[in-house]
């Protein structure tokens, strides 16, 4: 180990003499020629296994590359490696041994992987929701525990058990898929409820409440298996079987919550996803695309008279740099299911999975929708990085942040067959804009300020934060 810190040592000094950062650095390259690979030499991984680190790098130790994308790939092993949320810090150099062969020296700074403390959150669709409905009761509390890379393996485990608005016990495991290797995950869930959503009324959902009197119990198990290809291509596989049971006060309210309007219900789930993931960062990208495709089938007759019916879904977004500071960001996508309707347990439209800026207050219930985004960001300040010597904690003592202006414009139209006149904005063209600020920091947070407006007259300060864990 101290062997190559010495070999390493007159190049690292050179780079500091010359004022370079020592992140993705890379001897000059000559045209035309080609360097092998001798070895990867990994430092800071105190947890992390040595095969998860070569996992995501574009080259191999023993392969040749041509000397004029040394660069391109080193920016890449660099994006991977803090694309898989296990990293705070990731740095990378290059000796060059001889003319034609190179030693790729990397440094990292682990996370605080075991997670173990006391819930209070918020429920809602989205934290401006959460702000509209919020007369009190719209809070969970309880024990949460989450180990990251367990075992030095990129494994996930999740316990967590809630109670307050809802009461809920998950159990979730993770064994991700890695390069060319394929990873399967299993979660088991169990969700109490007393207040629900049963309706959908001026393009917002209407809550039904009781004094702790259970409306709703749902449990579910699900299954998967997943396989990563040439590092961009993620397949996934998952199969799931869902109960439901609502009570008499929640049917009366609406006979079609459950299918074919029972009281109980068994579901079962089979999905294929499909992703092409070629961004610089999975938690706010500036450069690159992702393009996403599922299709799964919800029900099958099998275990109720119920025939279930198909969903899919097809999503892209694409970002690149524009000018100095400049970046412009567009994405897209359409969904739908072969009915004009589901049961209002598995209901689908905007406001669910996706939504339109100036609509985060509304539900726009159909059986298809496609939406268009776009926002123009301007660095406001450009990333920060931060250690502060007296936190004992390395994992906690370096931390960065980012802020960014944004406008923004979004469209959107939604397909309902069912139309309603409780309800007015499906079937009619969607608009939303604005301006934004958003701030970027450690552990894959982002804390979004919004001024939106709609085309329905609605205008009014938004917040948005990823804290969920």
């Amino acid at each position: 180990m101290r062997c190559w810190k010495w070999r390493a040592l007159p190049f690292i000094l050179l780079i500091w003499l010359q004022g370079f950062s020592l992140q993705a650095v890379a001897p000059a390259p000559l045209s035309g020629e080609r360097l092998m690979i001798d070895d990867v030499f990994i430092q800071g991984n105190h947890k992390t296994r040595r095969p998860i680190v070569l996992a995501e790098l574009p080259f191999q130790i023993g392969e040749q590359i041509e000397a004029s994308e040394l660069s391109a790939l080193l920016t890449r092993a660099k994006e991977n490696l803090q694309n898989t949320s296990l990293f705070n810090q990731v740095e990378l150099v290059v000796e060059q041994v001889n003319r034609y062969h190179v030693v790729v020296h990397i440094e990292l700074t682990e996370r605080w992987y075991l997670w173990v403390f006391p819930l209070f959150e918020s429920e809602g669709r989205n934290f401006s929701d959460f702000l509209r409905l919020n007369d009190g009761s719209y809070f969970n509390y309880g024990l949460y525990l989450k180990h990251d890379n367990f075992r030095g393996r990129r494994e996930r485990l999740r316990l967590r058990m809630v109670t307050g608005y809802k009461k809920q016990l998950v159990f979730d495991y993770q064994k991700p898929s890695i390069n060319k290797k394929s990873g399967w995950g299993m979660n088991v869930t169990w969700l109490w409820n007393d207040q629900v959503p049963y309706a959908t009324e001026d393009d917002k959902q209407l809550f039904l409440k009781t004094l702790g009197n259970r409306l709703m119990t749902r449990a579910g198990v699900q299954l998967s298996y997943a396989y990563r290809h040439r590092l961009d291509h993620h397949h996934r596989v998952y199969m799931g079987y869902v109960y439901a049971d609502a009570a008499d006060t929640l049917l009366q309210v609406n006979p079609d919550f459950l299918p074919g309007g029972a009281k109980k219900s068994e579901t079962l789930e089979l999905a294929y996803n499909y992703a092409l993931d070629r961004r610089d960062s999975k938690v706010y990208p500036l450069r690159g695309y992702r393009v996403d495709f599922e299709f799964a089938r919800k029900g099958f007759g099998v275990l109720s008279d119920d025939k279930g019916f198909f969903q899919s879904r097809l999503s892209a977004s694409w970002q690149t740099g524009l000018w100095p500071r400049f970046y412009v960001v567009g994405s897209g996508a359409l969904a739908g299911i072969d009915q004009t309707a589901a049961p209002y347990i598995f209901r689908t439209g905007l406001g669910y999975e996706d939504y339109l800026n100036g609509f985060e207050y509304h539900v726009i219930d159909g059986s298809a929708y496609g939406i268009l985004q776009s926002k123009l960001l301007f660095e406001l300040l450009p990333r920060r990085d931060h250690y502060l010597k007296w936190i004992p904690l390395e994992q906690f003592a370096r931390f960065h942040y980012a802020f960014y202006l944004k406008a923004f414009i979004d469209g959107g139209y939604v397909i309902n067959e069912q139309e309603s006149a409780l309800n007015k904005m499906a079937n009619e063209m969607l608009l939303g804009y604005g301006l934004g600020l958003d701030m970027v920091t450690f552990y894959d947070k982002v804390l979004s300020l919004n001024y939106s407006f709609n085309n329905f007259a609605e205008h009014r300060l938004y917040f948005h934060f990823n804290l969920s864990f």
